[in-house]
């Protein structure tokens, strides 16, 4: 009886480690996302919406508006506090 059962035990991990298996043969590769459209608005400043543009790694992004681009991450980082300030220049 014993054997019979180590038996079954055997056979049923054998099935469920090949269905793992089988499971991890057929996933799909990671998806990368494309860099999110924004609106440019330097194209037409007097409304701030312009023209949608792929954003890039230096553009300066407020919600859904590219504000200006620059390498220099500080230099990024007051841009967006003064836009993001409220004052009227």
């Amino acid at each position: 009886m014993k054997t019979l059962v180590t038996k079954i035990v055997l056979a049923t991990s054998v099935a469920l480690g090949t269905l793992v298996a089988a499971g991890a043969a057929y996933a799909q590769p990671p998806r990368y996302h494309a860099a999110p459209e924004v609106y440019d608005t330097q194209g037409n400043p007097r409304y701030g919406f312009g023209p949608r543009v792929t954003a890039q790694p230096g553009d300066v992004i407020s919600g859904n508006r590219q504000i200006g681009r620059d390498p220099d991450p500080f230099i990024r980082d007051q841009m967006l506090r003064e836009y993001n300030s409220g004052r009227f220049e």
